[in-house]
């Protein structure tokens, strides 16, 4: 990914991607432009963005609620219409098993 393309105000939908993928891998490549994704004018946007399409796609949920890149609490507190299904039961129950490193049994 072009990173001089996250400071382009126009390149709300790049942000999104980037912020995304970056959340996904769980590591930072480029701390700068990860800011910068939720920095511009429509920072609120890109995070309401991220939190919509994380409640359709389960991994980008579960890299959300164990992610230490974001504070999912102080985004959802800004979006109180979402909480519900970041923070319901069987949700946090992904949080369990995706920091738990797995096992492989030997036959």
């Amino acid at each position: 990914m072009r990173l001089p393309k996250v400071l382009d105000p126009a390149a709300r939908d790049y942000r999104v991607r980037y912020a995304i993928a970056t959340i996904l891998r769980d590591r930072i490549a480029n701390e700068g432009a990860f800011k910068n994704c939720f920095e511009m004018e429509d920072g609120e946007e890109v995070v309401y963005i991220i939190l919509r399409r994380g409640l359709k796609n389960p991994k980008l949920r579960a890299a959300l609620l164990g992610s230490h890149l974001v504070n999912l609490h102080q985004w959802l507190a800004g979006h109180p219409e979402l909480m519900e299904p970041y923070y319901a039961p069987e949700e946090l129950a992904l949080v369990g098993q995706r920091s738990r490193p797995r096992r492989r049994r030997r036959p």
